[in-house]
């Protein structure tokens, strides 16, 4: 009897052992630790299961106040994609590196610096500098030249990842100088945001292993509309002339189509011109000039297609009036309609 119950007992424990060795493997491997080899338990335990101590705290990471003042904002280049502005930025930590030199301006196509100064604060590392930069930028031109635009300035620190150094937007003391913007524009809002960006690389830091590198971005983005509508009528002027001659076309004799042809070309002609010379500045198609240009064209090959129709129904014997009231109707149809599209596409961009 007293057998049985040492071999009970003696099952008890090594169920109790089995399940604990289970539990700390699972433990382990949830938290990605490699569980502890039996033959080094007992000489040399991993921290992580050392008994009696608690896991090591996540480290704060160190912290860096950077602020921006946009000066000048200029050059604004849809065909390069690009924006010029003048700046002041400025770092505040505690630490002794010098965050604002070490900061990179991703989307910069150039940045010259003029000006570098270090504000003594006890207590703290005060880093400023002027310089001027040229930016890359999305342009939005579907609505141009009632169109909004967004310009980025991306600041990113790289030197530390963010579990080790962070950056905090100086929100109170950062802005655009409102006198400066470009003419023609106005700025519609103004922020300094935090981010954090994440690259599948740890950037040549062995101490990320292989996992990714996440890295503090600031970004200052500042909005920009303009309301143009003397460049607006400038663009599409020819435009509208062209089709005040394609309706005019309508109304020629029947029994003359190369004066019919003859305007029709030229109202072509001169929506064409008019579309390239839309084009030529902003090396960006599809904006609010160029859809009207589109329409006006396809009218007008429209117009082209009646000429010729009705002048093969009058070498076949049509009645020469009917073909002229038809001709009329048809004018009526197509001015009614053109206002009517022209109308819609209006209403497609509000700021008209």
């Amino acid at each position: 009897m007293s057998l049985t119950k040492t071999l009970c007992r003696s099952g008890a424990a090594g169920l109790v052992a089995f399940l604990t060795l289970n539990v700390a493997l699972v433990v382990g491997a949830a938290r990605g630790t490699p569980p502890a080899k039996p033959a080094e338990s007992t000489a040399k335990n991993p921290p992580s299961f050392q008994p009696g101590k608690a896991s090591a705290a996540v480290p704060t990471p160190e912290t860096a106040t950077v602020g921006i003042y946009l000066i000048d904002i200029r050059d604004l280049s849809p065909a390069k994609g690009t924006f010029t502005c003048d700046f002041w930025i400025w770092s505040q930590s505690t630490g002794a590196e010098n965050v604002l030199g070490e900061l990179q301006f991703v989307n910069a196509e150039r940045v010259v610096w003029y000006a570098e100064g270090k504000p003594e604060v006890k207590g703290m590392n005060c880093f400023k500098r002027r310089g001027t930069g040229v930016f890359r930028m999305g342009w939005n031109l579907r609505h141009y030249p009632y169109d909004s635009q967004i310009l980025p300035i991306q600041m990113e620190y790289t030197m530390r990842d963010v579990a080790k150094m962070k950056l905090l937007p100086d929100t109170s003391n950062s802005g655009v100088s409102a006198k400066n913007i470009p003419t023609g524009w106005k700025m519609t809002g103004f922020k300094l945001q935090p981010d954090t960006v994440a690259y599948t690389s740890n950037l040549g830091d062995p101490n990320l292993g292989n996992a990714r590198g996440e890295f503090s971005r600031l970004t200052a983005i500042v909005d920009l509309s303009r309301r143009d509508t003397a460049e607006y009528w400038t663009l599409v002027s020819s435009a509208y002339v062209a089709v005040v001659m394609m309706l005019v076309s309508f109304f020629m004799e029947i029994d003359k189509p190369a004066s019919r042809f003859g305007l029709l070309g030229a109202s072509l002609f001169a929506s064409v011109i008019s579309l390239r010379s839309a084009l030529a500045g902003l090396g960006n198609f599809g904006t609010l000039a160029d859809q009207l240009h589109l329409i006006v064209i396809g009218y007008i090959i429209f117009a082209l297609g009646v000429t010729i129709t009705l002048n093969h129904l009058f070498h076949r014997g049509a009645d020469e009036k009917k073909l002229r009231v038809a001709s009329i109707v048809t004018a009526i149809v197509v001015a009614v309609s053109f206002a009517f599209i022209n109308f819609l596409l209006i209403l497609r961009h509000p700021a008209v």
